[in-house]
């Protein structure tokens, strides 16, 4: 599958403190995937589960003043137990006008995770961090649905 645009979860991108304390953690590979969509001039979005204050703050934290420039769509306050025109996968793929099988999600948590795959839509997570002497290898799976 070749991806036409990205829904990351902010569960992706811990704040800058916790990435820091985690050199090479999985966020990396979350980072690079943002940073080949922008390249690529494909349309990103962002969910969150947080509140929109909540949200924002952590956006801001982790992005600066350029999150509205980053992201087509954000959506807070994200129910991902909810199904249908109500799910926030479907908003999210409504807004960016992009079928289900187009998008890739790039997310940690197990209730995205779900949501996800209940959309049909591919998912990136993070598998394994497997440390070698003093080398860090990220390997990151992916799954459709």
């Amino acid at each position: 599958m070749t991806a036409q645009a990205f829904i990351f979860d902010l569960s992706a991108f811990p704040s800058t403190r916790a990435a820091e304390a985690a050199a090479n953690a999985p966020v990396a590979d979350a980072v690079r995937l943002l940073d080949q969509a922008i390249e690529n001039g494909l349309p990103c979005a962002l969910i969150s589960e947080l509140p929109h204050e909540q949200a924002g703050e952590q956006l801001r934290r982790r992005f600066g003043d350029t999150a509205h420039h980053i992201f087509s769509v954000v959506l807070t306050g994200a129910d991902f137990g909810a199904r249908g025109h109500k799910a926030p996968y479907s908003v999210v793929l409504g807004q960016l006008g992009v079928p289900p099988d187009s998008a890739l999600a790039v997310t940690t948590s197990p209730r995205a995770i779900a949501a996800a795959r209940t959309a049909h839509i591919g998912v990136q997570t993070p598998k394994a961090v497997v440390m070698r002497k003093d080398m860090r290898k990220v390997t990151m799976q992916t799954t459709t649905h």
